[in-house]
């Protein structure tokens, strides 16, 4: 489990909490062992990314996120192992 904290006012998680003033779950963080495998096996299954190729995200591994509409309605999150 990873607790968010918004690094500024124009941040996604900033944006979150402004509409969910509870709080609640952003997302979810799958590990994965090789992520571009993983992507294309997800592709192949019409499952959308939200961006063409992974970025480094804040644990300076690979990271990308699902389409929230092809995962249920839950934003994913895929990590290199």
């Amino acid at each position: 489990m990873e607790l968010l904290h918004p690094l500024g006012s124009d941040s996604p998680i900033a944006g979150f909490l402004q509409k969910n003033k509870a709080g609640g779950m952003h997302h979810v963080c799958i590990e994965v062992d090789d992520i571009k495998a993983a992507v294309r096996d997800l592709k192949d299954k019409k499952i959308r990314s939200l961006s063409d190729e992974a970025k480094i995200g804040a644990h300076g591994k690979p990271v990308i996120f699902l389409h929230p509409k092809d995962c249920g309605g839950v934003l994913v999150e895929l990590e290199q192992a």
